[in-house]
């Protein structure tokens, strides 16, 4: 007797663990391809909507050039700052270029007076963005609209956490805005100059602001001529 099964052997083995495995068989090979089908058609749809958000905010830099344009065509190209910037929050909220139409809609907003809107378009961007430098610079900025507003409790929590690296120079400014504003002249003046000695850039143009701002705080004695 052969060592070896004859072909209808086979076949009534194959027919047996057919029966027995094949439906378990199908649904793994299912599930499988759904979940492979299924990744790809997400990264589609995320690669689609970050190219939508793309899109928007190309609109957006094109409307914000319209800052020096007459009074109501700069109303005009807020709202539409405005609309765009939602448009991408409602497309694709976790992205930079979700954060970067809030920052546009915020500066229009405080270039009008809207200081409110400022500040809740900045506190979005705190509360649905993740990037660490995107969150600094929206503290930063919230700091100073709130010093503005007169909450300078609320605008010294925003600063209250170190700075990250290479952010130091500005977060020390920002620190001086909130504290003059408040009427702390000696203390913005120890900011603004731990904003001076931070600074690392070349912009001489920052550097003359700076400057600027520790003159305006410093008493006037300070500022006298010495007798020769």
């Amino acid at each position: 007797m052969s060592d070896h099964l004859t072909e209808e052997e086979q076949i009534e083995n194959l027919k047996r663990l057919w029966k027995e495995y094949g439906t378990s068989v199908i649904a793994s090979v299912v599930v499988a391809s759904a979940g492979y089908f299924g990744w790809n058609y997400w990264q589609g749809a995320e690669q689609r909507k970050a190219e939508i958000a793309s899109e928007y905010y190309e609109q957006i830099l094109v409307a914000a050039q319209s800052d020096a344009a007459a009074e109501g065509e700069a109303e005009a190209a807020g709202a539409t700052v405005d609309h765009l910037a939602g448009q991408i929050r409602d497309t694709k909220p976790d992205s930079f270029y979700a954060a970067q139409g809030a920052f546009f809609s915020a500066k229009k907003a405080v270039e009008s007076g809207n200081l409110e809107q400022a500040v809740s378009e900045l506190e979005w961007v705190l509360a649905n963005v993740s990037d660490p430098a995107l969150l600094q610079i929206a503290r930063l900025r919230l700091a100073r609209v709130q010093a503005e507003l007169g909450e300078f409790a609320a605008a010294s929590e925003q600063l209250s956490g170190q700075p990250l690296v290479g952010f130091e120079s500005e977060h020390a400014e920002v620190q001086g805005d909130v504290l003059r504003l408040s009427g702390d002249k000696a203390a913005a003046l120890t900011a603004y100059e731990k904003a001076l000695e931070k600074f690392a850039g070349a912009n001489q143009q920052r550097q003359v602001v700076l400057q600027m701002k520790i003159d305006n705080v410093k008493p006037e004695s300070a500022l006298e001529e010495p007798s020769a």
